[in-house]
């Protein structure tokens, strides 16, 4: 199979030419380790922090290019790398990359290239058993002149395992307020393919302000239904292809008793976690109902916070199984044990020494019930709680449930700016690299999944909530922290850098398609969510773009890629300009590419180079861009931001990116 490569390199203003991106020359001495010595790879030194005395530095054969590569391996533990040093030009911008190999590496952070005297800057962690893998990351250098640069092992702990580096390189390049965005990214037609679960899209809802009540739920609207399901929302949740919605929370379900919202005897409980009461005219049936309408799977979350394991079984009985010879209510398939029970935010909250054996007993209880759910239970990217999670209950599981917010927007409403928004784009890498090492280390990867079923840059806005105990009567007191909900409906926060976080987020999903079984944005309907509801319509926000041209655009299988990009900085931070992700059907003969530039206000181009001389013509594309990199849509001005589809012409192969904009570009390769 041949190989499909990219260069995206900026256009300059006046010419349709493109440039191969430009760097300095590789500082790091015998990059490629093929000038071995008796000590063992030249300009480099074996170093140990920790577990020194049983851990093994090899130059090996072969290596990922050349004759050699070098590698670190240990059976009891250890902290060490492989070290070299460079000179460097003070404050100026430098790329740190490599590949990286490993097997059965587990524990700490994995292997990973930093700088020991300039301990922010690292490169993503590789653990597991992972063929190579390119790793880079970008930084300013600050006022040193020499770097110590570390093939490192284990991460600030002690790791078992093996892992081989190879082709390290440390250039300096140009400084991001004066270059323009340009990046490498290439696509092994070779290298194996993986079908990404369309649970990827899907969403999460909360007995939360106006999620349910006013939102997806408004009986007596001239918009809803005989049964006061919104008809707009509907349809509009049909176009992202919605494929799977969690409900009824959120820390809500950690106070829920699913029994109130069942029958037809229901009364409004008061709710202590959100302060205010709940008619409980929203129940089981009504979600389930809702989500046959909108055509996605229902995923129930349990109240393992004052809840029971037997009130979690009698839920599933309820709703799957058979009853006098009649087929099941429901048939609702996903279930989790429990939300953020490992926060002190929560009621119930646990200890990872109770919450293994607690959702053994909630499993066994629910399979009981039906041996087919498929299984979640809340987690984190910390070692501390998961791994006691998977020993204790991981036979039982099917996922586990991360929650992840990259602006804590919690107490107060933050507004950062389009850049300061942006420089977050890379956490979602991050922590699906810390969960897969998890699953590694627990041994259960490729039985156990990743379900990111709670995800959002911004953090919902909630002062002073949520509580564990509260007077059974609303607070006057919290009145006026309940009106601060309101700020989530401000419209001008919901900009581009929320439209090109998500993109970048579900790219890290596809990048990951192997390991990450599930993702549900939180929420799917106001608050945060990419649909605005009030009373006289809706609002499709820049995320809901987004997300209707991965449900749509994509091909069904994700290909690995290697991004190679310029810096884009601010205020301290770098990261990659240019994100991309790379689909394909099965026979590879169509493809679609989601590339992200995430430059404010410059263009890139992109130069499709396969084998062979560039293609020519024109490709179909669909072009997200707002007019400005914080253009948003509200009730006045629907429409500022919407896709475009086009066709892009291709001379002589090149494409190009606009500033602040998601691309998915559509190939045919025969």
């Amino acid at each position: 199979m041949r190989a499909i490569a990219f260069m995206l390199a900026a256009a300059a203003a006046s010419t349709a030419a493109c440039r191969e991106p430009e760097t300095g020359g590789n500082l790091l001495p015998d990059p490629s380790f093929e000038a071995a010595t008796a000590a063992g790879a030249s300009g480099w030194k074996p170093r140990a922090w920790s577990g020194g005395a049983a851990c093994r530095w090899s130059v090996e054969t072969p290596g990922r290019t050349g004759a050699r590569c070098v590698s670190i391996a240990s059976e009891r533990g250890a902290d060490a790398a492989w070290t070299a040093t460079a000179s460097v030009a003070p404050r100026a911008f430098y790329r740190l990359s490599g590949w990286i190999k490993t097997e059965g590496l587990r524990g700490a952070a994995g292997a990973l290239l930093n700088i020991q005297n300039l301990q922010t800057v690292r490169t993503r962690a590789i653990a597991g058993t992972r063929d190579w893998t390119r790793v880079e990351t970008f930084f300013r250098a600050g006022e040193a002149t020499e770097l110590e640069i570390n093939c490192l092992f284990g991460g600030w702990g002690e790791a078992t395992g093996r892992a081989w580096y190879d082709d390290a390189a440390l250039e300096r390049v140009s400084d991001p307020a004066e270059d323009e965005p340009r990046a490498v990214v290439t696509v092994r037609a070779e290298a194996p393919d993986t079908a990404w679960s369309p649970l990827l899209f899907g969403g999460f809802l909360e007995h939360f302000d106006d999620q349910i009540y006013g939102g997806i739920f408004e009986p007596g609207s001239p918009l809803a239904d005989a049964r006061g399901f919104r008809t707009d929302v509907i349809a509009a949740l049909k176009e992202l292809r919605l494929s799977i919605v969690r409900w009824p929370g959120g820390c809500f379900a950690s106070g829920y008793h699913w029994k109130d919202g069942a029958g037809k005897d229901r009364k409004p409980v008061f709710d202590v976690v959100w302060g205010v009461a709940d008619p409980n005219t929203f129940g089981t049936d009504e979600f389930v109902a809702w989500c046959r309408l909108v055509g996605c799977e229902p995923y129930i979350c349990t109240n393992a916070g004052n809840g029971t394991p037997e009130e979690m079984g009698a839920w599933v009985a309820y709703c799957n199984r058979p009853a006098g010879g009649a087929p099941a209510r429901h048939g609702v398939r996903f279930w989790s044990v429990g939300n953020e029970n490992w926060g002190g935010h929560e009621i119930g909250a646990k200890t990872p020494e109770a919450w293994g054996p607690f959702v053994r007993q909630s499993a066994e209880k629910m399979r009981a019930a039906d041996p087919g759910i498929a299984l979640l239970a809340a987690a984190t990217p910390d070692r501390g709680w998961t791994l006691p999670l998977l020993r204790t209950a991981g036979a039982l599981l099917d996922y586990v449930a991360i929650h992840e917010y990259w602006l804590p927007c919690w107490g107060r409403n933050l507004t950062p700016d389009y850049l300061t928004c942006i420089m977050h784009s890379e956490g979602p890498e991050t922590t699906i690299a810390r969960v897969v090492a998890l699953l590694d280390e627990a041994g259960v990867r490729g039985r156990v999944k990743i379900a990111i079923d709670e995800w959002n840059l911004r953090g919902w806005h909630h002062p002073g909530f949520p509580r564990t105990g509260a007077p059974a009567v609303p607070d006057p007191a919290a009145a006026e922290l309940i009106r601060q909900r309101e700020k989530n409906a401000i419209a001008s926060q919901y900009t581009m850098a929320d439209a090109l976080f998500s993109a970048s987020f579900l790219n890290a999903c596809l990048r990951h398609a192997e390991d990450v079984g599930m993702a549900t944005i939180a929420p799917i309907v106001n608050t945060r969510g990419p649909l605005r509801v009030h009373r006289g319509g809706i609002v499709k926000r820049t995320t809901f773009h987004v997300l209707a041209m991965y449900a749509n655009e994509l091909e069904p299988r994700s290909v690995p890629c290697d991004v190679e990009s310029g810096p884009l900085a601010h205020e301290g931070r770098t990261i990659a300009a240019i994100d991309a992700a790379a689909t394909a059907n099965a026979a590879r003969t169509a493809w679609s590419f989601a590339l992200v530039n995430r430059h404010p206000t410059k263009s890139a181009t992109c130069v499709l180079a396969p084998e062979g001389a560039p293609p020519a013509g024109t490709c179909e594309a669909v072009v997200l861009a707002g007019d400005a990199p914080e253009a948003y849509n509200d009730a006045d001005r629907p429409h500022r931001v919407e896709p475009l589809r086009t066709r892009l012409a291709l001379a002589r192969g090149a494409v190009t990116l606009p500033p602040h904009s998601l691309t998915i570009v559509k190939l045919k390769t025969r």
